[in-house]
């Protein structure tokens, strides 16, 4: 008997009522296990813990400030700093004075701060350095009513802290007005395509998402779990991280740079990261070109088969002696050293902002790190499945969420109901009614629903091309099957009214140094393309001839965030890549 596909699926109700305000863990912690460490920041020779009480008693104090300075209930303060500690005070800050954080990506450019900073409407920016102080008194001071701006660097906390001393019972009397309706935070969206948008989460919002992932995904927050949070905490995945992280009592770091991260992966020894794919991805391809450096490929190869097959098998029949007698061989060999990458006591990892390839996340979870592949959006606050840890499918983007609908309209596109739903775009009445409908939020993804009530995402709407043969292609699976190889870091699609498929095929730089390639024009593609070729024609054996890439062009230049060429979190954007390589197409149908 064939199986039924569900029209629509829905998570089972929530067990227990999400925290009535985004801070209201932390003032918990405070009161109940003061001297329970809830932070920890690297200080350049090992990693500082921040207590519960110290926390909240540093939130309070510029919360104080920011009162003094007039700062109102429901007004905007924008934040522009990294990823680290003083981005977490701030953002806490902000809240607790009743008004509502505008992250600010430190990779923006200056018009799109301006663009930002106008459209909020702030009426103070709080940055991380002077530095960043001096490039935006430009832009600052072009708006009709200029935020003023402070600096961290230059001992803004501080000043804040001295200037709030007598505001401290009006910071709790804040704190204890906030209701779930409340506005905490505009997110502008870094976008694929088009201009960013702020988007509206409130207090209910991320304390409901915060709710589902702890209920969703319960081993998360196991005694002694730790996280570390390396993600731009401007992203609504790495903010739901940090809150629902305070609000378990987990002790989250907070890593520097990216370059900095291996050795802080293995000082802080997290139990558990929130990753983007290419984080997976780079550890990989590492080990496997550090493997055939050292002339142990095909060991290599073959301890990550045995890792694949360990993951089918024991998720569902079991493993066999000899599997499991591989398994402990290689398990010395090579999958205790993958492991010891992430600090060796990586036990789970959520994986989100980019579809994860289902062969790269059996091998992880063969060695002893389970991934689980996810699906959200800035407006969803940002998850909507994910999970659970048992019953992980790697070919789909797991269950929805708790207290969270899920239903397939009728081409297909991915409609979302819950709390976790945001309440629309900022001061953009038209772009909301485009995708709020009744309490549906049309996301603008493609997918399908199995027989047993698990999502799984085939494109994105605004994405499919038509070909001048009528062919309809979503490039998105394509394109990742592609980007799976080690030398390949992005990949665009394109063909759109066109004659036939193609692909920009963009190498990944890091790959080419292990190989002694120098990247530079002239490139000598022929041994390139010799393997490129076999690349693209595996992956051109999962599609129709009519949506199969025929023909392609290697491109060595690096794309870039500050181009606008990708998003914060790596995620490409098809059109100012399209408009910078205009010639590289057209010569692919000349």
């Amino acid at each position: 008997m064939e199986a039924t596909i569900p029209a629509e699926v829905s998570g089972p109700p929530l067990a227990e009522p999400p925290t009535p305000h985004a801070l209201a863990g932390l003032w918990h912690w405070a009161v109940t296990e003061p001297t329970r460490p809830l932070l920890a920041h690297h200080d350049g020779e090992a990693f500082v813990e921040h207590t519960a009480a110290r926390l909240r008693e540093g939130v309070r104090d510029l919360a104080a400030g920011l009162i003094a300075r007039g700062v109102a209930p429901g007004e905007r303060v924008a934040l522009l700093a990294r990823t680290g500690v003083d981005w977490v005070y701030a953002d806490s800050a902000i809240l607790a004075a009743g008004a509502v954080s505008v992250p600010i990506y430190d990779t923006s450019s200056p018009q799109q701060i301006e663009r930002i900073l106008a459209d909020s409407g702030c009426v103070l920016l709080l940055v991380e350095t002077v530095e960043q102080r001096r490039a935006l008194a430009g832009p600052a001071a072009a708006l009709p009513a200029a935020p003023e701006v402070l600096a961290f660097e230059d001992g803004a906390a501080t000043r804040l802290a001295e200037e709030g001393r007598g505001h401290h019972e009006e910071v709790e009397a804040r704190v204890a007005a906030l209701a779930g309706d409340d506005l905490a935070a505009l997110l502008y969206s870094s976008g694929t395509t088009g201009e960013p948008k702020g988007c509206k989460l409130s207090h209910a919002n991320l304390c409901a998402n915060a709710r589902q992932t702890a209920e969703q995904v319960p081993e998360l927050f196991e005694p002694g779990a730790r996280t570390l949070v390396f993600l731009p905490l401007a992203h609504a995945l790495a903010r739901i991280q940090l809150q629902t992280s305070l609000e378990q009592g987990v002790l989250t770091g907070l890593a520097t740079s990216l370059e900095r991260l291996s050795a802080e992966l293995a000082a802080f020894r997290p139990t558990f990261i929130v990753a983007v794919p290419r984080i997976f991805e780079k550890v990989y391809g590492a080990a496997r070109a550090k493997a055939a450096e050292a002339g142990r490929q095909r060991v290599f190869d073959r301890a990550a088969d045995v890792a694949r097959r360990w993951s089918e098998a024991r998720r569902g029949r079991g493993a066999s002696w000899w599997l499991r007698a591989q398994h402990r061989l290689f398990d010395r060999l090579v999958f205790g050293r993958l492991r010891a990458a992430f600090g060796g006591e990586l036990k789970l990892a959520i994986c989100g902002g980019a579809p994860l390839e289902p062969d790269l996340g059996r091998f992880f979870d063969g060695i002893g790190v389970t991934v689980l592949p996810g699906y959200g959006l800035t407006e969803a606050s940002p998850i909507v499945s994910g999970g659970p840890v048992d019953g992980v499918d790697y070919d789909t983007v797991g269950e929805v969420f708790p207290a969270t609908t899920v239903r397939l309209a009728d081409d297909g596109e991915i409609l979302v109901a819950g709390p976790q739903v945001f309440g629309g775009y900022w001061r953009d009445p038209a772009a909301t009614a485009a995708v709020l409908e009744d309490g549906w939020l049309r996301t603008g993804d493609l997918g399908r629903l199995t027989p047993e009530g698990r999502l799984a995402i085939t494109g994105r709407k605004k994405e499919i091309l038509v070909t001048a043969g009528g062919k309809n292609v979503v490039p998105g699976p394509l394109a990742e099957r592609v980007r799976a190889h080690p030398l390949v870091e992005h990949v665009v699609v394109v063909g759109e009214g066109r004659a036939f498929v193609g692909a920009l095929v963009f190498l990944d730089h890091d790959e080419l140094a292990r190989r002694g390639i120098d990247p530079t024009p002239p490139l000598d593609e022929a041994a390139l393309r010799a393997e490129l070729d076999g690349v693209v024609a595996e992956a051109n054996e999962a599609v129709s001839r009519g949506e199969a890439i025929r023909a392609y062009r290697i491109i060595a230049a690096p794309l870039t965030i500050g181009a606008g060429e990708l998003t914060p979190t790596q995620k490409l954007r098809r059109r100012p890549v399209e408009d910078r390589f205009a010639d590289e197409i057209e010569a692919l149908y000349a």
